[in-house]
């Protein structure tokens, strides 16, 4: 099965890249003195039998065996073990300066050990260079560089599948590390570090490690008869259907599906609401949504929350379980902020009917996450620790219950219902929202239908159109209301004309004289001129034949007056004033007099103003507050009920699924990383008696359980992260952009091509199936992400994009002068910068450039600009003061820091401290550091003078993925410090356009 061969490839890819990340004091290892790379055999006899004792008992253990005497004992004469040749440590006199003062081991490389001593060549034979010290990088908190992804990359040309000899290999090792270093093995030194030629041999294990329940979750799938059928789609290489997002003009077809929604102030912008609507009307099972920055994807979760929680208690059925996932904490982050900060509108429905709850998520952390850590934030723990264990308890719930009925009481204006009527009287509320949404719905259509008659029939060449709307361009029923009594009127008139019409005149008529005939159409033409009915050239001026054109007229005249009314008093009813636009420019029409309004401080011209903006800060939040109570109401009852039973204790698979729907009655959506999510979402079942008599028991995931899986900052997880937790969900919403940050790829193109072959996906090393399918569909471990494999299997793709996916396109951070260059770097020109211009309105021009005369240093592999990094701490203290009177806030509020290397990174925070600058509070580091943050002023250090490299990091195979971040940061103002000449108007790579967006100063 294909599916499960990527999973096999995904798991090994995963497991090499733990092994490119290595903490020795999680593994068992022993210390070599004076280590010489060259002899092939260990002398520590005792310390190697240990060490393959310890994994022939680990092998043994994990299949329940723990007798050596158990015929079924696998015995062991070798291993595989990691070997580090040699250690680094500070030098006293740096020690100082480091906060990491632990040695270092940056380098590895596979060999086989026998219980002799003996070494081998190994089946994996390319060498582990650790991921956290080359750059470029993802944690701020390293200090050393080894040296860079793109060397180790290169490195990986040499070699062949199998050695001959282990002195060979050896010298493979010895080519490998001089190439990727830049010097061999047994002459590696770097300054400030002091060079240990002590070895550590290691022996490695794929779960002990962060990524172990990833890899146990690998395993489980593996096992399984079936995968889940989110998983199954979410891995199908090749996906056929294509269909368009909702237009405009279709969103009223769907309007009923939108019943809740989170935040009251502002409404959704436009292309939020089309993804939304695309999002509940389809039933696919994957669902991606391309997010550039600062176009609102927070919101659209929101969004798609709130609707669940309303849906399904509108419903009375299970509370709607949501898991949003990241590999970045910043995301992680970003996501528990948007839910614990949203607020409800004022009234007897505000905040929670729970006494010291706040918020909508519940964070899922690690043990040892502190106190300090998880402060103001809802979490769980493995241990049980957290929110739950504080009020899931006999003492709370008399309290929640008293606090609860009280509210639910005020709501309602009495003192005697108790919980099941309030809730009853909740769910009648939520009906009644849900009622009128769909009537609002119907009405406008039925309103179309009398327009589109109006439009047709009703209105005539020689009528004045536009006197029949009111200013709110909606038909005015009272011009209808005169018409039909005018109707009526020469209706009588015509009746009268024919009863009083001379006998002599109706006989010549009946006899066809054409004298009389034109007597009569003389008449009646006088009769009926400025009436509604037009005498055409074929007219028959017939007593019959008028009275049926005057009685349609009535009835069509009637009809449109229904519909007018109808949707009239409906809108008068929920207070709502605008109309559903007719159509995308109409929309948009609607949505810049908002925004001129906004930017007026006009409060009228800035309210919603549409039909479909005044439902979301209206009827949808209130149910969305009702919906909150109601799961309140219902998690009050099952909590009595589960603390009274043995429901409440217990991890087997029933226990576990009531537990955590029980606790979504509180908190809709868990947060978690990746890493973490698989720990969390298991039961435990007996598997079998170990020979010694003991349980043993399973940990099977809870499989398809999450209603709906979000991942967000989906551009930015690997492949083999982020796939097993696809298994535990039914559906999956993943938001993410390939234009920002990509993963912290720990594998090689070499290590990839390898796991491919060994996995059967490649037939071998010229098979090119990998660059022309698995790459650009993101299936690669070294290349991919989950975004671009959402892309790959989501059935929607917007017209002009190159990705499949939605796309939300208002963007609302950067002033238009900053976010124009990332409209034209990456999204072809797509986004709608709606913030205006910064001109006069910040204290320097939006796009600056400060040229610094200066040339860049490299040392321990990572370079920095000294001069730039006093300039840049000059300019800090020249302008603190305005800085911090224009914003009201501490300078290290406003400002943040993005450099390429961390080298320079090191420099201006040291400038930083020295010039007194809280350096605990300033966003200072890689891009990494301000993914999905923001700042009023991003200062970007180049770092680079004309002729330090070849090709800039930040143009590196011309991805305008490192510059759109950083520059999208930016609220008011990105301000270059550059070697000015290192940024070219006249090439097309990313530097060489921001150079033709700046305003240059000479500094």
């Amino acid at each position: 099965m294909e599916n499960k061969t990527w999973l096999s490839y995904w798991k090994k890819s995963l497991s090499d890249a733990q092994a490119a990340d290595i903490d020795i004091d999680k593994f068992r290892h022993f210390e070599i003195e004076n280590f010489n790379l060259e002899t092939p055999v260990i002398e520590q006899i005792d310390s190697v039998n240990e060490l393959i004792d310890f994994e022939e008992t680990r092998i043994n253990k994990k299949r329940g065996i723990s007798n050596k005497n158990n015929n079924d004992w696998i015995s062991l004469d070798f291993i595989t073990v990691l070997i580090a040749p040699f250690k680094l440590v500070p030098v006293s006199e740096r020690q100082i300066f480091l906060r990491d003062k632990k040695p270092k081991f940056p380098f590895w490389f596979y060999a086989k050990l026998d219980r002799v001593g003996n070494l081998a060549v190994p089946e994996e034979t390319f060498p582990v260079f650790q991921r956290k010290f080359l750059e470029p990088l993802a944690d701020e908190k390293t200090e050393f560089i080894f040296t860079s992804v793109e060397n180790v990359d290169n490195a990986t040309v040499p070699g062949k599948e199998k050695y001959d000899s282990y002195s060979e290999y050896l010298q493979y090792l010895n080519n490998v590390f001089a190439l990727a270093v830049g010097k061999p093995i047994a002459v590696y030194s770097t300054d400030h570090l002091a060079t240990i030629n002590n070895a550590i041999v290691l022996l490695p294990d794929e779960d002990i490690n962060a990524a172990f329940a990833i890899i146990q979750l690998y395993e489980k799938l593996l096992k399984a008869k079936d995968l889940p059928p989110l998983l199954n789609n979410f891995i199908q290489l090749h996906n056929n259907i294509k269909n368009e997002p909702l237009t405009v003009e279709e969103l009223i077809d769907f309007n009923s599906l939108h019943l809740g929604q989170m935040g009251f102030e502002f409404p959704l912008s436009i292309s939020q609401r089309k993804s939304l609507y695309t999002f509940l009307q389809s039933n696919d099972k994957v669902f991606a949504v391309n997010g550039p920055p600062g176009t609102g994807k927070t919101t659209l979760l929101q969004s798609i929350v709130a609707n669940m929680v309303v849906e399904h208690a509108l419903k009375g059925i299970h509370p709607p379980f949501i898991l949003a996932c990241s590999t970045n904490n910043q995301a992680v982050t970003n996501i528990l902020d948007s839910f614990i900060k949203a607020k409800t509108a004022q009234g007897s429905l505000e905040g929670r009917w729970l006494p010291e709850i706040t918020g909508y998520a519940t964070y899922l952390p690690s043990n040892t996450k502190t106190a300090n850590e998880l402060k103001g934030i809802n979490y769980k723990k493995l241990n049980g620790d957290g929110l739950f264990t504080k009020v899931e308890n006999h003492t709370y719930l008399s309290q929640a219950k008293e606090f609860f009925l009280k509210s639910g009481n005020h709501h309602f204006q009495t003192e005697v219902l108790d919980i099941p009527e309030i809730l009853r009287r909740i769910q009648k509320q939520i009906g009644a929202i849900s009622s009128s949404i769909v009537k609002g719905g119907e009405k406008w259509k039925s309103y179309q239908q009398a327009l589109k008659t109006f439009d047709s029939s009703y209105c005539q060449e020689n009528l004045d159109r536009k006197k029949y709307f009111d200013s709110h361009e909606t038909l005015d029923e009272t011009n209808f209301e005169a018409e039909i009594a005018a109707l009526i009127a020469l209706e009588k008139e015509v009746v009268t004309y024919f009863r009083e019409e001379p006998f002599f005149r109706k006989l010549f008529c009946f006899l066809g004289l054409k004298s009389a005939l034109k007597s009569r159409t003389t008449e009646l033409r006088v009769l009926l001129r400025n009436s509604l009915i037009q005498d055409s050239g074929e007219f028959i001026f017939k007593k019959s034949v008028i009275l049926d054109k005057i009685d349609s007229k009535i009835n069509e005249a009637r009809s449109i007056l229904k519909g007018i009314k109808e949707w009239k008093s409906w809108k008068q009813e929920n207070n709502i004033k605008g109309n559903p636009p007719r159509n995308e420019t109409a929309y948009w029409e609607k949505e810049y007099l908002k925004i001129e309004g906004l930017r007026r401080n006009d409060p009228e011209k800035s309210q919603a103003n549409c039909f479909y903006d005044e439902l979301d800060i209206t009827l949808r939040h209130q149910a969305f507050q009702l919906a909150l109570h109601y799961w309140e109401g219902r998690w009050i009852l099952k909590l009595e009920e589960d603390l009274f039973s043995d429901n409440f204790a217990g991890r087997n698979d029933e226990k576990s699924r009531n537990r955590w729907q029980r606790q979504a009655m509180l908190t809709p959506c868990f947060v978690s990383t990746f890493y973490m999510a698989p720990r969390f979402f298991t039961s435990s079942r007996f598997l079998q008696k170990s020979d010694k008599g003991d349980s043993i028991f399973d940990n099977p995931p809870l499989t398809e359980f999450i209603d709906l899986l979000i991942v967000d900052e989906a551009g930015q997880v690997s492949p083999e992260i982020g796939i097993p937790t696809f298994s535990l969900a039914r559906k999956a919403a993943i938001v993410g952009d390939i234009q920002q940050i990509e993963p912290v790829y720990n594998i090689t193109n070499k290590m990839d091509i390898g796991n491919l072959k060994a996995t059967g996906l490649v037939r071998d090393y010229d098979d090119l199936i990998f660059e022309k399918e698995y790459h650009p569909k993101g299936f690669l471990a070294s290349t991919g992400s989950i975004m671009k494999m959402a892309q790959n299997a989501c059935s929607y793709q917007e017209k002009g994009l190159a990705e499949r996916g939605v796309l939300l396109i208002e963007h609302r951070r950067c002033f238009d002068e900053i976010i124009s260059y990332c409209n034209m770097l990456a999204y072809g020109g797509l986004l709608k910068p709606l913030k205006g211009s910064g001109i006069g309105k910040t204290l320097f021009p939006p796009m600056y450039c400060i040229h610094v005369e200066a040339h860049s240093t490299t040392i321990n592999n990572s370079r920095y600009n000294q001069p730039e990094a006093d300039a840049i701490i000059g300019w800090l203290l020249k302008n603190k003061d305005v800085i911090e009177e224009k914003y009201n806030k501490k300078i290290e509020d406003v400002v943040g820091i993005i450099t390429p290397f961390v080298g320079q990174k090191q420099t201006i925070y040291r400038a930083l401290n020295a010039a007194g600058f809280d350096t605990a509070r300033i966003k200072l580091g890689t891009v990494h550091a301000l993914q999905g943050a923001e700042r009023p002023i991003i200062i970007f250090s180049t770092v680079y003078g004309p002729g330090d490299a070849g090709t800039m990091f930040f143009d590196r195979d011309n991805k305008p993925n490192m510059l759109n971040v950083a520059v999208s940061r930016a609220q008011d103002n990105f301000i270059v410090f550059a070697n000015s000449s290192i940024l070219n108007k006249e090439t097309r790579t990313p530097s060489g356009i921001l150079a033709g967006y700046l305003t240059y100063e000479r500094g």
